[in-house]
C-alpha cells in the first residue's frame, strides 16, 4: 500500500547482560535463563561477525546494515546483495553514561 525508501533497521544497544528478555508466563526462570544463553542479539552477532571476518571491520554498528543483512532465523549477519537500508540505533540518554559511550 505504501512504501518507504530506504528502509530503516532498528539496532538495539545495551550493556552486557542487560538486553531485553521476552518470555511466556508459563516458563520458569531456569527455562528463560537457559534459552537466553544461546540466543544472539544483533549487537552480539555484530561483535561475533567482526571477530571471525575481516571484511566488516571498517564499519561501525549503525553502518553495518548497509552492507549486511540480519537473518533472524539463524541470528547472524550475512553480506547484503541488494537493497538500500539505513541502520538506526535506539536513543540512549547521556545520563546512562556507560551505555551512551558504548
Amino acid at each position: 500500500m505504501h512504501g518507504e525508501s530506504p528502509a530503516v533497521q532498528h539496532l538495539p544497544i545495551y550493556l552486557p547482560n542487560e538486553h531485553y528478555v521476552n518470555f511466556h508466563a508459563y516458563q520458569t526462570i531456569n527455562e528463560v535463563l537457559a534459552r537466553q544463553n544461546v540466543e544472539k542479539t544483533q549487537l552480539i552477532a555484530w561483535f561475533d561477525y567482526n571477530s571471525a571476518h575481516d571484511d566488516g571491520l571498517g564499519l561501525t554498528y549503525w553502518q553495518f546494515p548497509q552492507h549486511y543483512t540480519w537473518n533472524a532465523k539463524d541470528k547472524s549477519w550475512h553480506p547484503r546483495r541488494h537493497a538500500r537500508i539505513i541502520g538506526r540505533m535506539y536513543f540512549v540518554s547521556p545520563s546512562k553514561r556507560e551505555q551512551f559511550f558504548l
